[in-house]
Order: C-alpha cells, then sequence, then structure tokens
C-alpha cells in the first residue's frame, strides 16, 4: 500500500512539474467566453440530462406501484428493468452537486453504498422511518432498492416475499416516491429560477458557476468513479478487497454497466456534447486548448480524453461484476484504478491550475 501511495505522490510532482514547464508563453491571456459555455452547460446538458432522470425515476415509482400492490414474476422483471435504466439515468446527473442539488443532498440520499440491509429491515419491522433525515442515506436510494428488488433471493423468493409481507411493498414504494419526488423537486428549480442564476454567475471566484461545477466534476471523478466504483471494492484504501462494497451489489452483473455509463458522462461534459444530440458547445476542453495548454508536447486536453480512453479500454473487457472481479481478479481492478488516477492528476492538477480554479473539497484518501 505504501509503495502504491508513493508512486501516486511522485505522479503529483511530476505533473506539477510538468505544469510549470508549460505555464507562460504557450498560455494566452483568459478571455475565454464562460458565459456561453454556462450556457451550453445548461440548455444542453444539464436540464435535458436531469428531465431524463426524472422521467425514469417517475416510470421507475410506477412499475414499483404495481409490483408492490400485486407482486408478480412479469412485474418484478419489468420493475427490475426500469430499475436499470432509472439507475443508469442518474450516472449522467450524479456529478452535478450544484445549486438544489447540493442543497437538498441529491446524491447521498439516492446513491450511498454498500447499503445497510440490517438498517432496511429494521426499518421493516418497526415501520417508523424518515427518509428525510441523514441517518438514513444508506437504507434507501437505488442499493436500498436494489437490495429489495434482488437482495433477498432468486426472483420468485422475492415475489413471494412480498406477497407474504407487504411491508416490503410499502417500504419500495416509499423508496421510488422519494427519488421522484427528490428529482423533480430539483429539476424544477433548475427550470424555475436557479438556470438564470447559474448562467449569470459568471465570474472566475470560488463561488462562480464554473468554479464551482469544474470543482464538483472532478471531486466526483476522484471520488465516485475513481475511488467509489472502483478503489474501494479493490482495496486501495483498506489493504485487501471489499467485494460487497461495489455499487449494485445485489443485481451483481450491473457494477460494469454504471461504471461504464459514468465514465461516459464525464467524457461528454469534458467535450461538451449535449446531452440529446451530442451537439458540441463550448467546453472544458476548448476552454484548454484556447489557452493553449499542454503537457509534455502535448495538448492537455488530448492528455485527459486519450487517459479516459485508456480507462474505458480496461474497463469494458472486464467482467460485467466487479464484486467477482475484486473476489477472484483484484488486479484488473487495482490497474484500472491507477488509469484513472493518472487521469485524476490530469484534471485536478494540470487543468485546474491551467484554468486557475482552485481546489475547493478536501479528499482524504491519501493521494
Amino acid at each position: 500500500m505504501m509503495g502504491r501511495f508513493l508512486s501516486l505522490f511522485l505522479m503529483l510532482s511530476m505533473s506539477f512539474a510538468c505544469s510549470n514547464e508549460k505555464s507562460g508563453d504557450s498560455q494566452k491571456q483568459d478571455d475565454f467566453d464562460r458565459s456561453a459555455m454556462l450556457v451550453h452547460w445548461a440548455d444542453d446538458y444539464i436540464l435535458p440530462a436531469y428531465q431524463n432522470y426524472n422521467q425514469e425515476v417517475i416510470d421507475l415509482n410506477d412499475a414499483a406501484n404495481k409490483f408492490s400492490n400485486a407482486p408478480s414474476l412479469n412485474l418484478h422483471a419489468n420493475l427490475h428493468a426500469q430499475f436499470v435504466k432509472a439507475y443508469t439515468a442518474w450516472q449522467w446527473v450524479s456529478f452535478l452537486e450544484i445549486g438544489p442539488a447540493e442543497a437538498n443532498s441529491l446524491r447521498n440520499f439516492s446513491n450511498i453504498y454498500p447499503t445497510s440491509a440490517t438498517e432496511i429491515e429494521q426499518a421493516l419491522v418497526n415501520a417508523n422511518y424518515n427518509l428525510s433525515l441523514p441517518s438514513t442515506f444508506n437504507e434507501q436510494g437505488f442499493p436500498a432498492i436494489d437490495y429489495l428488488l434482488s437482495g433477498l433471493g432468486d426472483a420468485s423468493t422475492t415475489v413471494n416475499q412480498f406477497r407474504n409481507n407487504t411491508d416490503y411493498g410499502r417500504y419500495l414504494s416509499a423508496l421510488t416516491e422519494r427519488l421522484e419526488a427528490m428529482s423533480s423537486q430539483v429539476l424544477n428549480i433548475w427550470q424555475s429560477s436557479y438556470r438564470n442564476e447559474f448562467i449569470s454567475n459568471t465570474g472566475s471566484s470560488a463561488t462562480a458557476s464554473t468554479n464551482k461545477l469544474i470543482n464538483d466534476f472532478i471531486y466526483h471523478f476522484e471520488r465516485e468513479l475513481r475511488a467509489g466504483k472502483v478503489g474501494i471494492p479493490a482495496g486501495v484504501f483498506s489493504g485487501s478487497p471489499l467485494a460487497q462494497n461495489v455499487e449494485a451489489y445485489y443485481s451483481d452483473s450491473l457494477s460494469q454497466t454504471l461504471f461504464m455509463e459514468s465514465l461516459n458522462a464525464h467524457r461528454a461534459f469534458f467535450k461538451g456534447s449535449g446531452f440529446l444530440n451530442g451537439a458540441a458547445g463550448n467546453s472544458l476542453e476548448q476552454y484548454l486548448n484556447y489557452l493553449n495548454i499542454e503537457n509534455q508536447g502535448e495538448l492537455l486536453s488530448a492528455k485527459i480524453s486519450n487517459q479516459m480512453a485508456a480507462a474505458e479500454s480496461l474497463a469494458k473487457v472486464l467482467p460485467t461484476s466487479f464484486s467477482s472481479v475484486a473476489a477472484n481478479s483484484n488486479q484488473d481492478l487495482l490497474a484500472l484504478y491507477d488509469e484513472l488516477q493518472k487521469a485524476v492528476v490530469l484534471l485536478k492538477v494540470d487543468m485546474l491550475q491551467a484554468l486557475n480554479v482552485r481546489v475547493d473539497y478536501i479528499d482524504a484518501d491519501g493521494d
């Protein structure tokens, strides 16, 4: 473990050196149109992504209520399929922890894993749960739904459990209704007022929209994608694999899909691709290119994109269950973590320095 942390320290040190080498004559005065970038982010990515997510959780809640009212194998299959669609849509908005999402702790209430099966079962028995409390983060959201749909046994066992104990259906409906309510609230605030507030905050201070969202983007890449989806299950921070800590643990084969969706979302946002049609607009990639930022003789934007592609190449050949990878061939997850860490350095050190953005969070992973 000490060797891994030492290598990460050296990587950061080298990156600082490379950043210092490329600053100066190669960097233009920063008069990039941040306002146009904020408009593109809001109208072509953020709002369409939230609208898509909101519709998927509305459909999820509808499917959950139908299953809870009349449990059957067919309705269970339909519900799980919609669960996958909603969980996939979540990956495209999870890093947008700004404005109403931040104020309402949307990510913490939606996707803290591993979930606590013990606390879920206790809530079912006591029937006095309050899902608005931060203490219930790990007994709600997608991970808790995953447990109720796939953690009780096979499909037949799950259907029988819901038939024999209506408390399961009541709790499942409470979970999906809460996801829908939170999603609708965040979307409504964006549409009614926050969109204008977001695009008008064009400055370069720590509280400006560009600076805050860039920090949220990098934090999510580092903490949620690199560490949460890969590093923690791989045992990077614990010294041994934690196979049970993967995302969508009970669905088992879903963890790779969710990782790939999240990586693709980060790459699309970096490149400025619109959510619905991929139409390009002002982006972090364009911003770096406008400033002519290089790293060891190569455009920094290209290095970042190539590093994300390198991580994708490793991830897409892994088994669909990251839990099985952690348990049986953990070196593959460690290799994926290392590729993601290289991208973190480029984003968190080189890109932030080039754009004159300060890190506004503290990450305690040891890197």
